[in-house]
């Protein structure tokens, strides 16, 4: 190739990129250095950046398609090619992004084409930055640690936020409020897993984007299914695999989705290894990432093998059964209410309000205009707390004109509430969408480690899903001692109910291929 040729090559960052001309990667696989030749997933981050002009994307991160890669070969070019370039990367913690700093950033810069590489000089190298000057024409820098560098980042690359949302707010919201507005005239990609639901600071930045009220972020998202790697002709299909593929059919085939029997089969295995993190590590559609459990999440387990068992979905309101509801207490938006019908050895829970902002007066106007045939509220204790107006929360409710207030009694320990709705979970159907909100801080409530050694504990966190949870605690409560007339059972469910839940959604066979 003439000089010219090549310079003209070196002027168009997709052609350095994609090449394999430039870059080296050292495979986790311990395979040795070799040129860096990007998948087409790979290809379509690089393109989105550098040619359609992308400032903010969100990755909900897939297993093996190389995105912390592409984005640290993305560094090591702006580094080379950019003058007076600045970028950080911010990660769940100081040894991970060191790891990304060290294994792709800095192997790409140190196995460079002998004719680039003399170009180069290291000014700085350690475990939190490099910085180099190419040809005499100034320094430029990219730093890797928990907090993005001070200044203005040409590129903020931001790993793992959607565990930090949820593990750590407090960061979480420094990164907000801090990191973000310090790539406002640059690039911030966000390559994600997914944890804690509809909640936290990444999903408050992307939900209006998701549902079509702005566009501020640009979301990338690679499904499982796309990797042509992910196949099996011998693995089993088994019982909840088959389910999973029945109930999601009707949305394959409205998405023009088909799945190969190999494909399927890949999925089944998986599952089997991954379990209830499967919605996390192998999502077939975007949304399956907010469904995603988390470590120490306590109702998940229940709440997976409620949507395998066809128990999470559309149904009717029985206008023959008195609809009860179980709250939990606290401020306007954190005020939760469940709404819930006694059908048999089922109960149907068929709606959830939660972030709802008003007076009681309207609060209990807004219930009463559901049209639904009230029997029973269920509060916790603390509505017979004396409030600073001198009387009860309940007195109040039923001043606003809610009738057949109950108050459950305190229980000694919020587990015996956890245990017993886990033990009437699998007699539970939610309604959907009606309870998705609900769902999502179900399956987001979660328990922390307290203490050390034979002393330690796991105690549930209280923040955004608590509160849903505890809503539904207090009706498990209501039935533990015995204010709630249901007799349920923690055995599974009829074997029928699956086929008569598939037969009421009118869903079709599976599409296979």
């Amino acid at each position: 190739m003439s000089l010219s040729a090549l310079e003209l090559r070196l002027a168009d960052p997709i052609w350095r990129l994609t090449s394999g001309e430039l870059y080296k990667i050292a495979p986790a696989d311990g395979s040795g250095i070799q040129s860096f030749i990007p998948r087409p997933e790979q290809v379509a981050i690089i393109r989105a950046i550098f040619a359609e002009g992308a400032k903010q994307i969100l990755i909900p991160k897939a297993r093996r398609l190389g995105m912390s890669t592409t984005l640290g070969i993305i560094a090591a070019d702006c580094l080379l090619f950019r003058k007076g370039w600045q970028g950080s990367l911010i990660d769940q913690n100081a040894a991970d992004a060191s790891r990304k700093l060290d294994r792709i950033v800095r192997v790409a810069l140190e196995n460079l084409p002998p004719w680039l590489a003399e170009r180069v000089m290291f000014t700085k190298s350690n475990d939190s930055q490099i910085s180099l000057d190419v040809c005499g024409t100034g320094e430029r820098s990219f730093y890797a640690g928990m907090n993005a560098r001070g200044g203005s980042n040409d590129l903020l690359w931001i790993s793992e936020w959607g565990v930090i949302q949820h593990e750590d707010p407090k960061r979480s919201g420094k990164i907000r409020s801090g990191a973000l507005p310090s790539a406002r005239h640059g690039v911030t990609i966000v390559e994600t897993t997914w944890a804690g639901g509809k909640g936290g600071d990444v999903w408050e930045l992307l939900e209006p984007t998701l549902t079509g009220k702005a566009d501020d972020w640009r979301v990338m998202f690679f499904p499982w299914w796309i990797d042509p790697r992910n196949v099996s002709e011998t693995a089993m299909m088994d019982d909840a695999a088959h389910k999973y593929f029945i109930k999601i059919d009707a949305r394959l085939g409205v998405e023009d989705i088909t799945l190969s029997d190999a494909q399927c089969r890949w999925w089944a295995a998986e599952r089997r290894s991954q379990g209830i993190f499967m919605a996390r590590e192998n999502p077939t559609f975007l949304d399956e990432c907010w469904t995603a459990p988390v470590q120490g999440a306590v109702y998940a387990e229940a709440i997976d093998r409620a949507r395998s068992e066809g128990r999470i979905c559309a149904m009717p309101v029985d206008g023959s059964s008195l609809v009860h509801t179980s709250w939990d207490l606290g401020a306007p938006a954190n005020t939760v209410v469940w709404y819930w019908q006694i059908a048999g050895r089922e109960i149907r829970v068929i709606d959830c309000d939660r972030a709802f902002v008003g007076t009681l007066t309207e609060r209990v106007a807004f219930m009463l205009a559901k049209g639904f045939s009230f029997g029973k509220h269920y509060l916790p204790h603390d509505a017979q707390q004396t409030e600073r107006t001198g009387t009860t929360l309940a007195a109040e409710l039923g001043k606003a004109g809610l009738t057949n207030i109950v108050t459950v009694p305190r229980t000694h320990s919020v587990w015996i509430g956890i245990n017993h709705l886990l033990e009437m979970f699998p007699a539970l159907s939610f309604r959907v969408p009606q309870c998705d909100g609900g769902l999502d801080g179900l399956a987001a409530y979660r328990t922390r480690r307290q203490g050390e050694g034979a002393q330690s504990t796991n105690e549930p966190i209280h923040d955004w899903s608590s509160h849903i949870a505890d809503a539904l605690r207090v009706m498990a409560e209501a039935h533990h001692a015995g204010l709630v007339s249901f007799k349920h059972t923690a055995a599974a469910p009829d074997p029928e109910w699956y086929g008569a839940a598939r037969k009421r959604r009118g869903l079709k066979p599976m599409r296979v291929s």
